[in-house]
Formats: structure tokens, C-alpha cells, sequence
């Protein structure tokens, strides 16, 4: 999509209407995408099948787009009621090869050249037309109402966007994993917090640490934590301290924990391993007169703060995995996703998170993996053959992160690079170990 969105230049709604109706099937396998992109730009002049045809799709440069084409081709070109056609619509979205079918075409061919003057063989050139798009066609008024969204949701997301992710996340994402859209954020050079008692709400929020804006995660994120504690928390805070939390949000000890471990009290204690240390009791008793304190602990290293919070959040907050292993990455010789699409041609090894998975079947029924493959910087699609993805399938268990080696290619359907995979290992581990 991003690709066709680039092609057409899109500038207006209407682009964006236009952008969701080729991305479909029937303008994809049929060559209409390419022949509407280039009458879009101005590259070519815009042809008709025949001149009655023009009025009605005049706005799409002689290409049919949308469902209510077909139904204005039957209905004003061939003269079939508006029931036929729209008959006819349906019968052609369900690949009806029935004796129905072959009536409605006769009938479409007889009424054009009586109505129009289409000559028969005309006629059924465009039949063939309809009958190739409309299996796949997209309703006009589908594709503006996603276009409105889409067109909202960019607006939303480059003025304001820091409001704009925390509404998606608060939704808990959307067709990707939250994991997708905190990187995204990231990406976008936002602060991400995990939920804290004295900032967070009940879902994703904007508000301040340290001076700046920043993205909280919700309080209904944290593994076993009641209602009735977030409530308690929203109502009594703000908290100068741990006992002054225990004390008046009263949380359950599990809660607490869970809290302290996923860093929503930071700032009420030295650190992680003070903080439970207070939970046991250290910091709610008054020390005897000649009792001495506890010495200092340091405190948890940034990989076991995020191990907790994927624990109890459902994911990392303050630090993407690849950021836990930079000094593996380097040592793999990876390329970011970013670095990596200029070389095309060439074989990289790039490093990077799952982000999509899916599996097709090629025309000889040999199957085929495709995979998106994200980092800090961005996106690459991979495609794997099945005997690269059956000699490497243990490393395709988890979500990564992982190295992928292959060579860099285009795919010019997309116009996008993507790797064609020669060997996958996960991050840390050397290709010759991955291959045994």
C-alpha cells in the first residue's frame, strides 16, 4: 500500500479512495493498477473500450474501480435493470459459471449493441472486463469511508502524535502486535514510561517525566492489578513514597510487587531492589535507635527490568530488544533494515524482530514464507523457500530477534526491496551453530 500510495503521488482524499481500490486483487492480477497509475500521472492518454464508456468511468481514467462501475455498465451501457445488474454484480462475485450466468452475458452483449451501439465483440471485451474485476471489487463507498480514516488518522498522527499513539495503543493496537506500535513510537522519537502510580491513567496517556512528554502505559496493564486498586490509586495519589503508597492505595502484596517490578514506582526509592526489600516490611518499621540500615543494592540491569515488564505488561516498555543486544549486532556485521535497502543486488545480513508472518503456495505447490522483518529504523520483507525455512525452522519458533542473510532484491510488483533468505540464525548464536 505504501508503495501505491508513492506510485500515484497521493495528495487528496480521493488518491487515498483510489489507493484502496487498486490494492485489491482484480486491478492487481489484471494489469489495471498499472494502467490507471499511468493515465494518473499523465504518462499515457486515457483510451476506452468504447465511447459510451466514458462518462462512466471518466474519474477513473477508462480503468473499472469500484462495484457501482459494474452496476452503471450494466444499467446504463447494456440497459438491464437495476435488479439484473445488480444480479449480475453478484453473480460475478461468486464466480457463478451457471446457465444464469451465461444468460446475463448474452442479454449484456444484445442490450449493449441495441442501447449504445457497442458492436458484439466489444461488448464482450468488456464483459470479460467486468467479469475479472468484479470478483474482487471494492464497494465506492467502502473505499471512501476508509479513506476518510485514513486520511484522519494521518492528519492525527503528524500533528499530534503523541495523542494519536496513545489512542492506538490504549485500543491495545490493531492489525499488528502492541510490541508493532511501541516501536513505531519509538521510531517517531517519543518517550515510552511504563505505568506509574503517580502519572498513569487507566490506558496509554500523555504526561510529563522529567520535563517532557511522554508516553505512559495504562494501569490496566499490569498483570493482576484490581479495579478497585486502580481506582484507589488514581483517587489518592500523588505518593511521596513507598509506605506512603502502601499505606493509602492499600494494594494486595501481589500487587505491590507487581507494580515495583514492572517500575511504577520509580522515584519512590532508590531502586528496584530497595523497593522489594520495602515490601517485606524494611521500609514500614521504624528502625531501632542502634539498628543499622540495610547497605545499598544496585539496581536491576536494563535486561532483567524489560524481562519483568514482558512478565507482567505483556512487553518490553523501556527498551526495544534489539537495543539489548547492539553489541551482538555489531559483532553479526547486520545492517539495519534502513541501511540494508540500498544494496540492492547484493547480499546482507540484516537483524530485526517478526513482525508479519504468512505462507503462500508457488504454481508448482511448493510452498513459500513471507516475512516483514522490523528494527529500529523500519521494515524489509523477506521471502523464504521451503527448503531455506525446513533447514532453519528452529529459528523461525520465536519472534526473534534474529539474523537473516540473503540477497537484496526488488520486487517489482511492489516496487519495495525484499531479501530472498539464505540462512537465519538468532542473534548471538554463529550461522554455524544455526545450521547443525
Amino acid at each position: 500500500m505504501r508503495a501505491t500510495l508513492k506510485e500515484i503521488s497521493a495528495r487528496t482524499v480521493d488518491d487515498l479512495m483510489a489507493a484502496l481500490a487498486l490494492y485489491r486483487p482484480g486491478p492487481l492480477t489484471g494489469g489495471l493498477k498499472d494502467a490507471f497509475v499511468r493515465r494518473h500521472l499523465g504518462l499515457e492518454p486515457v483510451q476506452h473500450l468504447h465511447p459510451a464508456l466514458a462518462p462512466l468511468l471518466g474519474d477513473t481514467y477508462g480503468v473499472i474501480l469500484y462495484q457501482e462501475q459494474v452496476l452503471r455498465i450494466a444499467h446504463e451501457l447494456a440497459g438491464l435493470s437495476l435488479a439484473d445488474a445488480d444480479l449480475l454484480r453478484r453473480a460475478m462475485s461468486h464466480f457463478d459459471p451457471g446457465r444464469q450466468m451465461q444468460t446475463l452475458k448474452e442479454n449484456f452483449i444484445a442490450g449493449a449493441e441495441r442501447k449504445s451501439g457497442v458492436p458484439p465483440g466489444t461488448a464482450e471485451r468488456v464483459w470479460e472486463l467486468m467479469a475479472a474485476f468484479a470478483g474482487y471489487g471494492f464497494p465506492k463507498a467502502h473505499a471512501a469511508s476508509y479513506a476518510q480514516v485514513a486520511w484522519r488518522a494521518a492528519w492525527c498522527k503528524a500533528h499530534f502524535p503523541a495523542e494519536f499513539m496513545a489512542a492506538v495503543l490504549a485500543n491495545w493496537g490493531g492489525y499488528y502486535s502492541q510490541r508493532i506500535y511501541l516501536t513505531e513510537a519509538r521510531r517517531m522519537g517519543l518517550a515510552i514510561r511504563p505505568p506509574h502510580v503517580n502519572h498513569a491513567r487507566r490506558e496509554f496517556s500523555v504526561g510529563r517525566w522529567g520535563g517532557e512528554r511522554a508516553l505512559f502505559m495504562g494501569l490496566d496493564q499490569v498483570r493482576d492489578l484490581t479495579q478497585r486498586t486502580q481506582e484507589s490509586i488514581l483517587r489518592q495519589r500523588p505518593f511521596a513514597s513507598l509506605d506512603d503508597f502502601l499505606s493509602r492505595a492499600d494494594p494486595r502484596p501481589h500487587e505491590a510487587e507487581n507494580l515495583v517490578r514492572a517500575g511504577a514506582l520509580e522515584g519512590l526509592g532508590e531502586n528496584i531492589p530497595t523497593l522489594l526489600r520495602g515490601l517485606k516490611g524494611g521500609e514500614r518499621k521504624q528502625l531501632a535507635l542502634f539498628e543499622a540500615a540495610e547497605p545499598a543494592t544496585d539496581d536491576w540491569p536494563l535486561g532483567e527490568k524489560v524481562a519483568a515488564q514482558e512478565e507482567i505488561l505483556g512487553t518490553g516498555v523501556i527498551a526495544h530488544p534489539l537495543e539489548l543486544v547492539a553489541d551482538k549486532l555489531a559483532e553479526a556485521g547486520a545492517l539495519t533494515t534502513a541501511g540494508a535497502a540500498g544494496q540492492l543486488g547484493r547480499r546482507v545480513r540484516v537483524a530485526g524482530m517478526r513482525q508479519t508472518w504468512r505462507r503462500a503456495r508457488t504454481v508448482r505447490g511448493d510452498l513459500i514464507y513471507f516475512m516483514t522483518l522490523e528494527d529500529l529504523e523500519g521494515t524489509l520483507d523477506v521471502v523464504i523457500f521451503g527448503d531455506v525455512y525446513r533447514t532453519h525452522r528452529a529459528a523461525f519458533s520465536g519472534p526473534g530477534p534474529y539474523v537473516v542473510e540473503g540477497t537484496l532484491e526488488l520486487d517489482t510488483t511492489q516496487g519495495e526491496p525484499v531479501i530472498r533468505a539464505e540462512r537465519v540464525w538468532p542473534v548471538g548464536h554463529s550461522p554455524q551453530v544455526a545450521n547443525k
